[in-house]
């Protein structure tokens, strides 16, 4: 029986995971910090008139820095999933005569309700960034434009506690971002169907799925496995629901529309919408938020053959709902995609390599392009339906690479650990769109080191995840965030 939350959510087409890993936000509190002194002196750590050093002037220095912050927050373009709370002001204290500097407890108390909300504290001078840090175990990042401010983050990763120097506003708005994809990261729960769990598929030897309960402890991402009898059974039971197939020919007929060219009749793209529903059914019903299932085992399984569908479309239409989505069981160019994905917004395609050392091209080759490759908030890229097989089944999406042509790129995989990422920077030189059958679409692009990424690559496997756009330092960052190691091609 389907859930009335999951019936709701396909009235809105391609949006309906309300549980998509992009939905996670990131809630900092920003608070104005400083010294207040008792009384007016210099000395070795302040001069100026006496006047403007009294304990009324500092105060009132502070309530007009606190009104100027709320002022400039209250202006920002803040992204989606960031929330910044109504900033406040805190201050160290420093009597006349006696050398300690204190910052209270009554102060790091005002903070306990707040707390449980709070992902990033953000203070403007060091010393009571490291006690928040301290009393909270929260991350904490120094917005200062002195470059003596990185002084408080060397003291809280020396303690192994989280901390960073951003020097402005916009620099803080990426570290959200970048806090928000770890987040994200951390609130995956992907659906694996497969008879064989924890065991590396016939297509993809080098999957981490062998390692997912050490990636689940070290990253929170968690899985689900289910076999084909469970699944296929609930596949059964989906496409016999009388809204079900109402929507699916409604998806399909929309989809064939908006198509430019395609080889494929209704009823057939109907058929694989059967296995994107059924999926969609089996996530809602184990609270999953990302998906694969081999390639080759679900082949000879003959459940392809006999239901005419391939997977294709399912991934496709995942990811532009913002959910990830791997062919071939392949654990590692699925948490390359959720990187990728979650720092740009966009859908990503994978794909097999195959490597033009002598020219640095590089080309990927799968069939599962998505239509939202330039942004979640985009208009669908242009696309062609072509069948996977050559008997007229298993609906995939063209799509046009050479239209990119220049565009930047991202490519990536992680290890078969999960540990490690292999990462390189790239430009779409050309693709190939509407020809051939099975996994022929394709992109090639223009690497800076493709030897040096082939004989990287020997230590992480086959599939490359691609993203349009420069992401390479995003993922150096969240290599540090989320401790794995990320090893830069060029």
């Amino acid at each position: 029986m389907l859930s009335p939350n999951l019936m709701a959510s396909w009235n809105d087409d391609r949006q309906f995971l309300v549980n998509s890993p992009l939905k996670s936000k990131i809630t900092i509190k920003l608070i104005i910090t400083g010294t207040v002194h008792e009384d007016a002196w210099e000395g070795s750590c302040r001069h100026g008139k006496l006047e403007n050093l009294t304990y009324e002037a500092e105060l009132n220095g502070l309530a007009k820095r606190l009104l100027r912050v709320q002022k400039e927050v209250s202006a920002l373009d803040i992204p989606a999933g960031i929330e910044i709370m109504e900033p406040i002001s805190m201050y160290s204290y420093a009597e006349r005569g006696n050398p300690e500097i204190m910052f209270s407890d009554e102060q790091l108390e005002s903070l306990y309700e707040d707390d449980p909300k709070v992902d990033l504290y953000v203070v403007t001078h060091m010393f009571p960034g490291v006690k928040i840090a301290e009393r909270y175990k929260k991350p904490v990042a120094i917005m200062q434009g002195a470059g003596w401010a990185v002084d408080m983050p060397a003291r809280l990763r020396y303690m192994r506690l989280e901390g960073y120097h951003v020097h402005n506003y916009d620099e803080l708005l990426r570290l959200g971002k970048l806090m928000k994809a770890r987040k994200a990261f951390a609130n995956t729960k992907m659906l694996y169907v497969t008879n064989f769990p924890y065991q590396y598929p016939w297509g993809c030897t080098s999957s981490a799925v062998v390692n997912m309960d050490k990636i689940k402890k070290h990253y929170g991402f968690d899985y689900k496995f289910v076999d084909y009898e469970v699944f296929f059974a609930d596949m059964d039971t989906i496409i016999k629901d009388k809204k079900i197939a109402k929507k699916r020919k409604q998806v399909g007929q929309e989809l064939l529309e908006n198509a430019n060219i395609s080889n494929m009749i209704l009823q057939d793209i109907e058929k694989s919408l059967d296995f994107y529903y059924a999926t969609l059914a089996s996530m809602e019903k184990y609270n999953c938020n990302a998906f694969t299932i081999e390639c080759h085992e679900l082949c000879s399984s003959l459940h392809p053959w006999n239901r005419r569908f391939t997977p294709c479309l399912t991934h496709a239409l995942l990811k532009d709902s913002g959910c990830p989505a791997a062919c071939e069981g392949d654990v590692n160019a699925l948490m390359a995609m959720m990187l990728e994905m979650y720092v740009s917004e966009k859908s990503v395609y994978m794909g097999n390599p195959f490597f033009n050392k002598d020219k640095n091209m590089l080309r990927i080759k799968h069939s599962n392009c998505s239509l939202k490759m330039n942004g979640f908030n985009t208009e669908d890229t242009a696309y062609d339906i072509h069948s996977f097989a050559e008997s007229g089944f298993g609906a995939t999406l063209r799509h046009d690479f050479k239209q990119y042509r220049g565009t930047p790129c991202t490519v990536a995989r992680f290890d078969p650990s999960g540990m490690k990422i292999l990462v390189t920077r790239g430009e779409v030189v050309t693709g190939i769109g509407n020809e051939g059958f099975g996994c022929e679409q394709s992109v090639t692009v223009k690497v800076p080191d493709c030897h040096e990424l082939w004989r990287a690559s020997q230590n992480y496997g086959h599939h490359f995840s691609l993203v349009y756009g420069d992401y390479t330092q995003e993922i150096r960052d969240l290599g540090d965030m989320m401790q794995f190691e990320v090893e830069l091609i060029g």
